[in-house]
């Protein structure tokens, strides 16, 4: 059971129906990337005024007021994403979106996810108690339950730091596998992992986690170290303390973060208990001669000095008046202390070592030390024990970074945290008997960003800077793909004449996920995560991602930005479903995707498409047009303000007109994917790919050889006009599933001789006018219609589809007869054997893939029997 639900009621109705998470650029917010869609459950009832008040009461010591929403129908949903950034603990993104007419959400950012979400529930789960009278849980117990939340998922200091200035310099930043950090995409990313980058060595990882090791590649390289033995036995304490003389050190031969380390032992009974502490972390103990002076932390990023610190040990000044246990609880109340490495400084924890030193101070836990006396809790001055650091990045000596600076190549980290005891860092080391007593691997970055003492210092951008250098952001080339007919088809030639190119190319779309020539992932892949999948592999150079509404509609786009977008129409589609319900809603949810193209970049809008055309008035990027017609006036207008565009004339020939030039690409019939120039939408497929080929910097050659070169087939592109002889027939296999795309294909029929039939159906969770029409359009085009059903009939029932169907068959013939044959399979074979030679037969199917392989199956049947 989530933590949240064990202070809340789990009897009381929620009121939020749904909630979206946005994890890139999405249909709610231009400026903000992370953002949760909250959809209010339709049956919430009015507020009394009661009930408002209760509401009133509760968040009023949080300036939440009524008039965060004015409207009572979205009050509470105003509140519920008020009340949900307040309770993530920052001034979070919110408000109400409504992206079309008659569809409102709240709309609230996040930072981490799963915090997030917990905030949405918990807000609405308190507000739907106060609505029911009941006694929901304090702001204080739901913020800390979200709090909770945030230090389980979030990423710590040091990764937030690097994170930050990747960011900042328009780095690409997604979650990996395993905990992993990725920065940037394809073969440009690099992965990090708090400070530990994607080029730290894993024998300077080993050489470093072995504190024996370290100290002698560092002796060799003549850098200060102090003396000291490795002990893996009790009984070699007294022989060690006589060799090395008190006062000593005691420390795990392989710990980290300064656990378990004992100082200042004066006597063999301390070093005893030192030696047990020690091996509970380590089998061998490292037992090493103390050195005098103060604890520095010295920061080495890709072989230069970066930062200092000069790290205390935690402490507590007394009062008079409280215990020692008083004046720790009272230090971790300060703000800037957190549970772990959640805040600046680490919550102090009273442990067995705390009652050893304080014991040696004559203290205990419930002593009261006099007014100004310090009081040391900890023997390490480690951050992650409760250590304060103050910056002295300005104050150390040259030749102490000289050696610092030396003891990170030696040991061979690109990023590295030196630890030196020294009387004065602005003196050089060996004049007051200083000593490197450490070298870290993914050193913590947090005491130099946020020190309780000193300039702040970003240290995360070197880092950076480090696997980025001289502007790289890490990216490579995205073409992002959208519309309601052709995406797939336009997805594939894109990258077959980037392929041609010599890039090597990963695209996802509605039949895989490709990287070269590999299909790596079957099925419907046109959604965030295949984008994330392919932007993740470490071969691509050049991704070519297809975008649709779902994916979009269900967590936005999987990337942040994008080179080139390229929107082939926008047309009566999945209407009705996940709020949708008009062609304008459709186009918003499309837009999405040329509104992620970056200033430089360039949005390719049909010209000849409504909505695709209106899209230009929002983008912020370069606006491209495409059009089969020369002569279309919006084209016309843009090509005269010297707009950029690519069109078709009256002889086919194509032209792409960029920076006043018009250059031919190629003759739209040489192009074997327009069928002799006969397919007037399979044009408009390939017309915007030969511009963003163009925008993207291949020669005009290339990219005509490739667009010749690319030859449909059931296996390169399924589901667009395959073609079979079977039996003497043509049968034509076409992914036409709606509308828009049927009349499409009913263009390209006009231009094939012959009797035709057709095997269509309807898709059940369409829009009963949807189907209607798909039968008004289909009585129009074929000579006989056979009419079949999918195995998944989405929500319908089989007489209901044919009922719809046969409507808009008689409403466009009252008179027309058309079969019915339930099965696929049955439907095409029964279609061919009764068709007469030198006719066609279309099937029209929305599982593509599916149905070539159940024609396969037919032509394989009449094979055999004509044997």
């Amino acid at each position: 059971m989530p933590a949240w639900k064990s202070i809340t009621n789990p009897s009381q109705a929620m009121l939020i129906q749904e909630v979206r998470v946005m994890r890139g650029p999405n249909m709610w917010s231009d400026s903000h990337s992370h953002v949760l869609a909250v959809k209010m459950h339709p049956s919430v009832p009015s507020i009394s005024t009661g009930q408002l008040q209760a509401i009133s009461d509760y968040l009023a010591p949080l300036a939440i007021t009524e008039s965060d929403g004015t409207e009572r129908e979205t009050l509470l949903l105003r509140l519920t994403v008020r009340l949900a950034a307040a309770l993530q603990g920052s001034e979070m993104f919110h408000g109400l979106r409504a992206p079309t007419s008659d569809l409102t959400f709240g709309v609230v950012g996040y930072e981490v996810e799963q915090a997030g979400t917990v905030a949405v529930e918990l807000a609405s789960s308190i507000l739907a108690s106060l609505l029911e009278g009941g006694q929901p849980p304090t702001f204080a117990e739901a913020a800390a339950v979200v709090l909770a939340a945030r230090r389980r998922y979030g990423e710590g200091p040091s990764t937030t730091m690097i994170i930050d200035a990747a960011r900042s310099k328009n780095i690409p930043v997604t979650p990996g596998p395993g905990g992993y950090t990725i920065l940037g995409y394809g073969k440009h990313q690099k992965k990090i992992s708090a400070a530990m980058s994607h080029n730290t060595s894993c024998i300077a990882v080993n050489i470093a986690g072995n504190k024996e090791h370290t100290k002698k590649f560092l002796e060799s390289a003549a850098l200060p170290v102090p003396k000291g033995v490795v002990v893996a036995e009790e009984l070699d304490l007294e022989a060690a303390a006589e060799r090395l003389g008190f006062p000593l050190v005691a420390k795990p031969f392989n710990g980290n973060q300064g656990r378990n380390v004992t100082c200042g032992i004066y006597s063999l009974d301390a070093l005893r208990d030192a030696f047990r502490h020690a091996k509970e972390l380590s089998r061998s103990v490292i037992v090493e001669k103390e050195i005098s002076g103060s604890d520095y932390r010295i920061l080495v990023i890709g072989g230069k000095f970066a930062a200092a610190s000069l790290r205390s040990p935690a402490m507590v000044i007394g009062d008079g008046i409280r215990t020692v246990a008083e004046l720790v609880e009272q230090e971790n109340n300060n703000p800037m202390r957190g549970q772990g490495h959640e805040n600046a400084l680490t919550k102090i924890r009273l442990d067995q070592s705390s009652e050893t030193l304080l014991a040696s101070q004559g203290l205990n836990t419930g002593s009261i030390p006099v007014m100004g006396r310090q009081v040391c809790l900890k023997s390490t001055a480690n951050l992650s024990t409760g250590g304060t650091a103050e910056d002295v990045t300005d104050l150390i000596h040259p030749l102490n970074i000289r050696a610092a600076e030396k003891a990170a190549r030696v040991i061979g980290l690109d990023i590295c945290g030196i630890d030196i005891v020294s009387g004065d860092i602005a003196l050089p080391l060996r004049e007051n008997g200083a000593a490197i007593i450490e070298v870290n691997a993914a050193p913590g970055l947090r005491m130099h960003k946020f020190p309780s003492k000193g300039a702040s210092r970003e240290v995360g951008a070197p880092i950076v800077e480090l696997m980025f250098p001289q502007g790289d952001q890490g990216r490579i080339p995205i073409v992002a793909i959208t519309g309601t007919n052709g995406k797939t088809t336009t997805t594939r030639l894109m990258a077959h004449v980037a392929s041609s190119a010599g890039k090597t190319v990963g695209f996802s779309s509605t039949d895989g996920i490709y990287i070269g020539s590999e299909k790596i992932q079957s099925g419907d892949c046109s959604g965030p995560q295949s984008a994330r999948t392919i932007l993740h592999d470490t071969t691509v150079d050049f991704a070519v991602l297809e975008c649709a509404r779902g994916g979009i509609i269900r967590s936005g786009l999987g990337f942040d930005q994008c080179d080139i977008a390229i929107v082939t129409n926008v047309a009566a589609d999945h209407l009705g479903l996940k709020d949708i319900h008009t062609v304008a809603d459709l186009a918003v949810v499309k837009s999405v995707v040329p509104r992620s193209v970056h200033k430089d970049g360039w949005a390719i809008l049909n010209a000849s498409d409504d909505h695709a055309f209106a899209m230009r008035e929002a983008l912020r990027c370069r606006v491209a047009l495409f059009c089969t017609d020369h002569e279309n006036p919006r084209l016309q207008e843009h090509l005269n303000a010297g707009g950029t565009a690519v069109y078709m004339d009256a002889k086919q020939d194509i032209y792409v007109c960029h920076e006043g030039a018009a250059l031919f690409m190629l003759n739209a019939a040489e192009a074997p994917i327009t069928r002799r120039g006969l397919a007037g939408f399979m044009i408009e497929n390939l017309l915007p790919v030969a511009l963003a080929a163009h925008l993207s910097g291949f020669r005009q050659s290339t990219i005509a050889d490739a667009l010749k070169g690319f030859v449909p087939s059931a296996e390169h592109t399924p589901g667009r006009i395959n073609e079979f002889e079977i039996n003497g027939v043509n049968v034509i296999v076409d992914y036409a599933h709606n509308p828009h795309g049927l009349l499409a294909l009913a263009g390209y029929l006009k231009n094939i001789p012959g009797f035709k039939t057709g095997i269509i159906t309807g898709t059940g969770d369409r829009r009963e006018e949807d189907i209607a029409a798909f039968g008004r359009i289909a009585a129009s085009m074929y000579d006989r219609i056979i009419i079949r059903f999918d195995r998944d009939l989405r929500g319908r029932s089989q007489e209901q589809i044919l009922d719809i169907l046969a409507s808009g068959i008689r409403e466009k013939d009252p008179g027309r007869q058309f079969e019915v044959i339930p099965d696929t399979q049955t439907a095409i074979h029964h279609a061919v054997a009764t068709a007469e030679k030198g006719s066609v037969v279309v099937i029209c199917a929305d599982n593509a893939t599916y149905t070539v392989g159940l024609t396969k199956i037919v032509a394989a049947q009449f094979q055999s029997e004509a044997q």
